[in-house]
């Protein structure tokens, strides 16, 4: 289970949820992940120079680690679920609808 902080996506820290308690009383493996804030990770001058959304890109590119890594630590690449809190839960939204996270998931 990979856990997506919320914090308007200009705040927050994947150490806000302590999935330890989840990962103790279900046979889960879960992963928290960081990903760039603010005008780090969603500035965009709306051309080629900065294009923007970075900060999905990182959430992405963990989704991506996870499918090549999980299994050393006793997960299933092919049993990935995402969820998140507040902005946590709209990149869960627009990772549902994104054509570069197919697969990533289920």
């Amino acid at each position: 289970m990979v856990w997506i902080h919320g914090g308007a996506l200009i705040l927050g820290t994947a150490s806000s949820y302590d999935g330890s308690k989840l990962a103790a009383s279900e046979n889960v493996v879960v992963v928290t992940i960081q990903y760039r804030l603010g005008v780090l990770g969603f500035f965009s001058t709306e051309d080629q120079h900065a294009t923007g959304n970075w900060g999905f890109l990182d959430q992405v590119a963990a989704l991506r680690w996870v499918q090549e890594n999980i299994a050393h630590f006793g997960g299933n690449p092919d049993r990935v679920t995402i969820f998140g809190q507040s902005a946590g839960g709209v990149s869960v939204s627009s990772l549902v609808l994104s054509p570069m996270s197919q697969g990533l998931f289920h």
